[in-house]
């Protein structure tokens, strides 16, 4: 059986996001923790019959820059796109009013600042680790003066003691997913979004020329973002999120490679 790779370990919102998608799909796949993004690209590069899941935006903190550059990089294309809601939870085995610790990733831990100064001494010790997910499980080692910050789902598998639920500072805090693989995945869902990356002429204005095309032809763009090259300092690769399909835009597209240095189709897909 084929395999849905996802961002590990057990227990993150990568793989409740694997989890939807795999119910959306009319193959049946193998779900499977992977360490980093770029082992998860690397493998679909690889073994052509598999699929992943990668995080591309988080409402509150922005791109995943690893996943940009590694669609930037590679040979997958994305296939479809979902949002998940963030909503960390504080777990421990012990009660609330003798927690002495708490641990998290630190972007869990910045998004639930209020939330710590508001119930918490100012001493309180805030320990990174690597995922929500992770930090759960450093529970089985620990006392009851630790706590962890994560999904409702993960404290529910470890069996710990909630101690509150849904405590970010941004309550309607979300990340999106996009499903990407070498080869063709066909979903039930109407096409609505296109991606793109290109990379412009060394010339003033020719990013505004490209702008201009968008323009013209009446293009709602629903994400721009820009990147490093790292081939030279100073130039940027730029990735756009149009919101209709690749059929309603090629007139565009054909006169938009003819502005750039470099131009590359990441996928028109459905928003699950």
């Amino acid at each position: 059986m084929e395999k849905l790779y996802f961002l590990g370990p057990k227990g993150t919102y990568s793989e409740i996001a694997a989890k939807k998608i795999a119910s959306m799909l009319t193959e049946k796949y193998i779900i499977e923790p992977v360490s980093t993004i770029a082992k998860i690209v690397e493998f679909l590069n690889i073994e052509e019959k598999n699929i992943g899941v990668l995080p591309i935006e988080n409402s509150i903190e922005g791109i995943v820059r690893q996943s940009l550059d590694a669609l930037y990089s590679s040979n997958v294309k994305i296939w479809a796109q979902t949002d998940i809601k963030i909503e960390h939870c504080i777990f421990s085995k012990g009660e609330k009013k003798n927690i002495k610790h708490i641990i998290s990733h630190p972007q869990a831990l910045a998004q639930s600042q209020k939330y710590i100064l508001e119930n918490f001494d100012e001493n309180i010790d805030l320990i990174e680790t690597a995922s929500t997910a992770y930090a759960a499980t450093m529970l089985n080692d620990k006392d009851n003066t630790y706590a962890a910050i994560c999904s409702f789902e993960k404290g529910q598998e470890l069996k710990l003691n909630l101690i509150d639920k849904n405590i970010g500072d941004v309550k309607d805090n979300k990340t999106r997913f996009i499903l990407v693989s070498k080869n063709e995945i066909k979903l039930n869902f109407s096409i609505t979004r296109t991606s793109i990356a290109f990379n412009t002429k060394n010339e003033s204005g020719a990013l505004l020329k490209v702008l201009e095309i968008f323009y013209k032809y009446n293009l709602n763009l629903i994400y721009i973002e820009s990147r490093p090259s790292k081939r030279v300092f100073g130039e940027y690769n730029f990735f756009i999120d149009i919101d209709k399909g690749l059929d309603e835009i090629k007139e565009a597209i054909e006169e938009i490679k003819k502005e750039c240095n470099y131009y590359k189709f990441l996928g028109t897909y459905p928003v699950i």
